[in-house]
């Protein structure tokens, strides 16, 4: 089990937005992001690895730790995390203590 972080290690500024697709007027389908919450977080680096199937690909994975946020929590892996104007696809939600953090674990192909 992770342990919960110190607020020192918390130092990530990071965004989580959720895709809204809506439909114009005239019937043109649009797609914006619409942030859900803004937090700091304590990253940590699981694994990266290249991936060669026709193209080259890099997997990362990694998992970032927040305060408890009850929307994130419902919301979970419809999400998407953003650091430092990289997009990261929440995989999975974990809860650490009762309702005092949540790790979200994150991949993100380029």
């Amino acid at each position: 089990m992770e342990k919960k972080p110190f607020i020192g290690e918390m130092k990530n500024r990071i965004k989580l937005v959720e895709k809204v697709i809506e439909r114009t007027p005239s019937g043109a389908v649009t797609s914006s992001d619409v942030t859900v919450a803004e937090s700091y977080a304590r990253m940590n680096d699981l694994s990266g690895v290249e991936d060669v199937e026709g193209k080259v690909r890099h997997l990362v994975n990694r998992t970032y730790t927040i305060r408890y946020n009850p929307v994130v929590k419902q919301k979970g892996t419809a999400l998407i995390l953003i650091d430092e104007e990289k997009k990261y696809e929440i995989i999975h939600i974990v809860e650490l203590g009762h309702k005092q953090h949540l790790e979200l674990r994150v991949k993100l192909y380029e």
